[in-house]
């Protein structure tokens, strides 16, 4: 029993012996009655008396009372309203055996307040920190300028709780976030999706957020980067720090071609869900920016603006179009395009592949019917000619030569004029089918594609568009009939023509 007491003892002695050398290691401070011109004494002492109270939070000095500081000044006839300069201050801290004084001055000008406060060393009068801020604003704001200048006269960052104040914002919610973990996607992706995030959230007007800077440097005073600090433990305890009552966490994965956000947000007190929200989406990148703008409102559990929603709706590019004022691009815009031109309506869908390929086979097209009419051409002049020496020619022997001559000419003159006619028909035919492939695949049927499968959980089986879309068109000679021909190939599932 002895042992057990005397190691209790031991224990104890060791844990004081800390605590007195900590103690010891933190500069002794007095802060006298600030200086007050053109507010009441009284407004001045409440005012003093908060940054006293404040910097004891900052555990960074040892602070001496106020009632110590009353009792030496009565001793020497002084009283607080009346020691205001540089050296009656210094003297009061030799009396005190303090190594530091803070003194300052608060007055008034027109709508503004001013503070200046200062902290110099008692020994050799040296100023070690100086600060000073400027407020517009009620009186009462003055309250928290006091305290943010408790933590920057002793070398310290104010709390972001404290800077929210300052904005007048005390009735919200304090949030932070961190960067939403990548899985799929790039860092930066990530990241750049996340800063949308903070954007939207702070259009809600629902909340205070930390920053990003503060919530940098939390990060790189606990050795963590923010792609480090992605478990519910690491954000609580950054959230503790940075003295915001909610944290707001989550991550962005990519599965084959769908995208999934996971995000939470929890009480850093408790550490327990307030809400929870996640989605999947399918479609271009660009669109998860939308998809992040409404999330912040739904993971706060408000009505989503309609604006937000007509920019799902529509896709991020076709609504940043309408808002500049340009129309948005559509299917029938394809097919407009297409029939004008081969290929436009797929330049138009940024569809270039499958544009070089449809301009390819018109040109191809264009130029199988030059060289039948040349040879019509060629043929037509042929044919004159021999109908003129036939006209001319009085040997008989000659006459019949020509006359053969100019029915061959004129036979391939037929001959060029059905195939001139084929060959249109076919490239009239390819024209048409080019502005059908350009519907098709023009703006908006990816989307409608994505509507429809979402509508139900179960594969759906072609249908004749999405067939269409796959259309294979090329050119291949004949042997049998000696002549060029276009093949289409359409691969179809019947079970889709019911749609």
């Amino acid at each position: 029993m002895g042992a057990i007491r005397f190691t209790v003892l031991l224990c104890l002695i060791t844990v004081n012996y800390f605590l007195f050398a900590q103690e010891n290691t933190r500069p002794t401070v007095a802060i006298l009655d600030f200086e007050g011109q053109g507010i009441s004494l009284q407004e001045v002492q409440t005012l003093t008396e908060r940054m006293r109270t404040e910097i004891g939070n900052t555990n960074a000095i040892r602070l001496i009372e106020r009632k110590a500081i009353e009792s030496i000044m009565a001793e020497q006839g002084l009283a607080q309203s009346g020691c205001v300069s540089d050296e009656c201050a210094a003297e009061v801290g030799q009396l005190l055996g303090v190594q530091f004084m803070i003194n300052g001055l608060i007055g008034k000008l027109g709508d503004s307040y001013t503070i200046d406060v200062k902290m110099f060393s008692v020994e050799t009068g040296a100023t070690e920190r100086s600060k000073n801020v400027t407020h517009e604003g009620n009186i009462e704001g003055l309250l928290v300028e006091m305290q943010i200048l408790a933590w920057e006269i002793v070398g310290l960052s104010a709390p972001p709780a404290l800077k929210l104040k300052r904005a007048g914002e005390t009735e919200k919610p304090t949030v932070a976030i961190m960067d939403f973990e990548g899985r799929g996607i790039s860092m930066m992706e990530a990241q750049t999706l996340t800063d949308r995030f903070m954007t939207a959230m702070a259009n809600t007007q629902r909340v205070q957020l930390v920053d990003r800077a503060t919530m940098g440097d939390v990060l790189n005073e606990q050795g963590y980067s923010s792609s480090e600090c992605t478990s519910d433990e690491c954000a609580s305890e950054v959230g503790a720090m940075l003295g915001v009552q909610l944290m707001v966490n989550g991550s962005i994965g990519k599965i084959g071609n769908t995208y999934t956000i996971d995000a939470k947000m929890f009480s850093v007190a408790t550490g327990a869900a307030e809400s929870m929200k996640n989605l999947s989406y399918q479609g271009e990148v660009d669109g998860l920016i939308t998809e992040m703008e409404i999330l912040s409102w739904e993971i706060l559990g408000l009505q989503v603006p309609k604006e937000l929603q007509e920019k799902r709706r529509m896709g991020t590019q076709a609504y940043l179009q309408q808002q500049a004022g340009v129309a948005p691009k559509t299917q029938i815009g394809a097919l407009v395009r297409g029939l004008v031109f081969p290929g436009w309506g797929h330049l138009y869908s940024n569809e270039r592949k499958s544009a070089y390929r449809w301009m390819g086979v018109e040109a191809v097209m264009g130029g199988l019917i030059y060289a039948v009419y040349s040879s019509h051409q060629s043929a037509t002049a042929d044919y004159n000619n021999y109908n003129s020496l036939y006209q001319a020619e009085s040997d008989i022997n000659l006459m019949l030569e020509y006359k053969q001559n100019r029915n061959n000419s004129r036979n391939d003159i037929t001959t060029a004029v059905t195939q001139i006619t084929i060959l249109a028909g076919i490239t009239g035919t390819v024209w048409i089918a080019n502005a059908v492939h350009a519907y098709m695949n023009g703006p908006g049927s990816e989307k409608k594609k994505i509507e429809k499968k979402e509508k139900k959980d179960e594969p759906e089986p072609e249908t004749i568009e999405q067939s269409l879309s796959k259309v294979d068109i090329h050119l291949a000679y004949e042997p049998i009939l000696q002549q060029t021909q276009i093949n289409f190939s359409i691969p179809i599932d019947y079970s889709g023509f019911n749609k």
